[in-house]
């Protein structure tokens, strides 16, 4: 789908040499200043599971060892709170695309291998693909996966059925919400990464998990930008 040349527009500033954050000159390409770069918040020994912070690093959380997630393994960059909340929202809701390509950069430089064969950027509805003019996690995994040499798969995923917005459901409200509203086509894949920009409660990612393991798939990674902090 062609991107509205207004979406173009909108996609933050029009020049290069700016920080996406505060404004000030720095590197032509570097899209964020070097002060904004080491103000970032982190996530710090993210459970493997569910990437909910742990006073340890890399040991699960009683709740994944409880009831283990369908997925084999979640990255997460950062915490969902600012500046990332602004990012996203402006990325997602103002048509500021720069922002996804600092994002999906940022995400990779946290990343280690082994590489999963494909990215799968989540899909929206159509209509509001159309509306929006473009899908927010498709422009993540567009630098993502320039930045890792890895194939980004736009198509492989579908959601065929609108659901409501899932920003005040519970989490098995939005399980109930999500049911049946993704497909999926034949999948040449074994290992493979969710991509998203944001994990609240993982019910859309785990949906996407179980129809990408009914296709054959063994390993499912799920990646995203922020988790909020909400266990």
């Amino acid at each position: 789908m062609i991107r509205p040349l207004l979406t173009r527009l909108q996609s933050g500033p029009l020049w290069w040499g700016q920080c996406l954050l505060c404004r000030q000159d720095c590197q032509d390409t570097a899209l964020l200043c070097r002060h904004c770069r080491t103000e970032l918040p982190v996530l710090e020994h993210p459970c493997p599971g569910c990437a909910f912070p742990l006073p340890l690093d890399d040991a699960h959380c009683g709740r994944c060892q409880k009831r283990p997630p369908p997925w084999q393994r979640m990255r997460v960059l950062a915490p969902f709170e600012a500046p990332f909340s602004r990012l996203v929202h402006d990325l997602k809701y103002h048509g500021r695309l720069l922002n996804g390509r600092l994002l999906g950069r940022l995400l990779a430089e946290q990343l280690a291998p082994p590489w999963p064969e494909a990215v799968l950027p989540v899909p929206l509805y159509w209509w509001r693909r159309l509306r929006r003019g473009y899908n927010q996690a498709d422009e993540i995994a567009r630098e993502l996966g320039r930045e890792l040499n890895i194939q980004v798969d736009h198509h492989l995923l579908r959601r065929v059925r609108a659901t409501p917005s899932q920003t005040h459901l519970s989490k098995m409200e939005r399980r109930r919400n999500l049911r049946g509203a993704f497909t999926a086509v034949s999948c040449p894949y074994r290992h493979v990464a969710l991509l998203d920009d944001v994990i609240t409660t993982g019910a859309t990612m785990a949906e996407l998990t179980r129809l990408l393991h009914a296709q054959g798939v063994e390993r499912v990674e799920v990646w995203a930008v922020c988790r909020t902090l909400e266990h």
